[in-house]
C-alpha cells in the first residue's frame, strides 16, 4: 500500500485530502511545515510527497530542493499562484507536477497513480539493466542516475527517465509530446512547457555549457535528440 506524505500548513486541506486519499487505498502522513516534513522523510519511507508551496517555516521549493538531495519519490506541488514562472521555478527545483488550487480531487488521484505508476516500473527490477556511455557521461539504469567522470548527478526519476528514453534512440529525434507521454503518463496542455524545463535541469547537470549544449539538443518544432558520442551499450 503506498505512503503519501501531505504538508501544508492549511489543517482544513490537510484533512480533506487525508480523507480524499485515504478512500482511494493510500496511507498518509501530515506535516503543517517544512521541519516536520524533513523529520518524516528521515523516519519514515514515503512513496510521494504533496506539497503545498506556501509554509510558515520554509516555502516549498526551497523544501523541495532540500528533499531532493536524499529522496527520488514523485513530488506534487500544490499551490494558489497560477503564474507560469512558478511552475518552472517549481519543476526546475525537481517537483514533477504542479496543481493550482482550486483543483479537481479526481485530477490529483489521476496524476498521483500515474506518477507513482510511473516510478514503479522505472525502480523495479529488469534482466537487461543497461549501462550507456556518452562521452564523459555513463547512464547507468540500475542505479537510475547518471554518471560524469564518475560523479553522481543525483538525477530525479523524471530526469532519468527522460535522459533513457533519448539515450536509447541515440541521434535520433524524439517528439515532445512522445516524451512526456512515456515519462510522465498522461496527456497535458502544459506538456512542451514541462518537458523543456526538465532538459534544462538535465543540460545544467550534463552539459559544461548548457546555454550552449553539445549532448541535448533541440529539434525546433518537434523534439529533442541525444547527438553522437554514445560510445557503447551493455547489459
Amino acid at each position: 500500500m503506498s505512503r503519501i506524505l501531505l504538508v501544508d500548513d492549511d489543517r482544513f486541506v490537510l484533512r480533506s485530502l487525508e480523507k480524499l486519499l485515504v478512500a482511494e487505498g493510500y496511507i498518509c502522513r501530515t506535516a503543517t511545515n517544512g521541519a516536520d516534513a524533513l523529520h518524516l522523510l528521515q523516519k519514515e519511507a514515503f512513496n510521494m510527497v504533496i506539497l503545498d508551496v506556501g509554509l510558515p517555516d520554509t516555502d516549498g521549493f526551497t523544501l523541495c530542493r532540500k528533499l531532493r538531495t536524499n529522496f527520488k519519490m514523485p513530488v506534487i506541488y500544490l499551490s494558489a499562484r497560477a503564474d507560469y514562472a512558478d511552475k518552472v521555478v517549481g519543476l526546475e527545483l525537481g517537483g514533477d507536477d504542479y496543481l493550482t488550487k482550486p483543483f479537481e480531487p479526481r485530477e490529483l488521484v489521476a496524476r498521483m497513480r500515474s506518477h507513482m505508476r510511473r516510478a514503479e516500473e522505472y525502480n523495479k527490477e529488469e534482466t537487461d539493466l543497461q549501462q550507456i556511455h556518452l562521452g564523459n557521461i555513463l547512464i547507468d539504469a540500475g542505479q537510475r542516475d547518471a554518471y560524469k567522470v564518475g560523479e553522481a548527478l543525483n538525477l530525479t526519476e523524471k530526469e532519468f527517465a527522460l535522459l533513457f528514453l533519448l539515450a536509447q534512440h541515440p541521434e535520433r529525434a524524439v517528439a515532445t509530446n512522445r516524451i512526456f507521454e512515456e515519462v510522465w503518463g498522461f496527456n497535458s496542455e502544459s506538456g512542451s512547457k514541462t518537458v523543456a524545463v526538465t532538459i534544462r535541469r538535465l543540460r545544467c547537470k550534463l552539459e559544461n555549457d548548457p546555454d550552449n549544449p553539445a549532448l541535448l539538443i533541440t529539434v525546433r518544432g518537434f523534439g529533442y535528440r541525444l547527438t553522437s558520442g554514445i560510445a557503447s551499450s551493455h547489459t
